[in-house]
């Protein structure tokens, strides 16, 4: 009894201690065409596409008073670049073990920026914005909608799902789901544990979908050009356009042409 009356106390101590937060607000007048990077400590990150010249930053975080005076939040400007950080001075998984469970950085940036976000366990989501984008998370979700040039998403354990991307697309998951839609560039996905959902629009430019966890889902207009080569190792393939088959058909695997062939669309499911 005596330990159970112990603990339930530290508990009601830690509870208690969440309530001190930390928070950076800054504003930086930059030209069109520079980069905005976000390095975070396990942060989720939002950014969006305005018709402002400006980069707009909030960062917020909760937690102990230990573990805010362990937080740096910064935001720097050198040119029309804009840098912001939100780190951990201690490290390790004690460190990260102690964590609150909210900590947010919202950034505005002009709409023709170039955007780069690396957070160690945090969600990230971009939208409406033109430039090369790079996202990337230890751990959290990827979203990216209204984007207009090339979009890199790499996440070890979250889901991703980009929507209406006017570029070529590179997502990959070590976990979670993967969803394109309305891409209208080059697609490669590939998922070490879910399934791909992929929707172009436009021309095939390449498209290349691998996956050892999940089903495959490929929407094509109707006229595309392609070369399709599609095998599965524990299930079928199937088409609803018209293949014309250059090799062996089988259920499990399917080599043609679409409309008399053109750039590559592969299909792998392995287990």
């Amino acid at each position: 009894m005596r330990r159970y009356l112990a603990f339930a106390l530290v508990l009601l101590a830690a509870g208690t201690a969440q309530a001190a937060e930390k928070r950076l607000d800054r504003t930086f007048t930059v030209s069109p065409g520079g980069s905005l990077m976000v390095e975070a400590d396990g942060a989720s990150v939002h950014v969006s596409g305005s018709d402002a010249n400006q980069v707009v930053v909030h960062m917020l975080t909760r937690g102990s008073e230990q573990n805010l005076a362990d937080t740096e939040l910064d935001a720097v400007q050198k040119g029309s670049d804009v840098t912001v950080t939100m780190r951990k001075s201690k490290r390790g998984w004690f460190a990260f073990g102690n964590w609150s469970s909210e900590q947010d950085i919202q950034v505005t940036v002009p709409r023709n920026f170039v955007v780069n976000v690396h957070t160690s366990g945090g969600s990230v989501d971009l939208q409406n914005t033109v430039g090369v984008a790079s996202l990337k998370s230890s751990g959290g979700d990827l979203s990216a909608k209204n984007v207009t040039g090339a979009v890199e998403l790499k996440t070890s354990g979250g889901s991703i799902h980009a929507e209406s991307i006017r570029g070529d697309v590179d997502a990959n998951t070590s976990g979670g789901d993967v969803r394109l839609a309305g891409v209208d560039g080059k697609i490669r996905g590939r998922s070490s544990g879910g399934s791909l959902r992929f929707t172009l629009v436009g021309a095939n430019r390449g498209i290349s979908a691998t996956t050892s966890g999940g089903d495959i889902e490929l929407k094509l207009p109707q006229g595309t050009t392609g070369n399709l080569e599609a095998t599965t190792s524990g299930g079928q393939v199937e088409s609803d356009l018209p293949v014309t088959s250059t090799g062996r058909v089988e259920d499990s695997r399917l080599v043609g042409t679409l409309n008399g062939g053109g750039e590559p669309i592969y299909a792998e499911w392995w287990r």
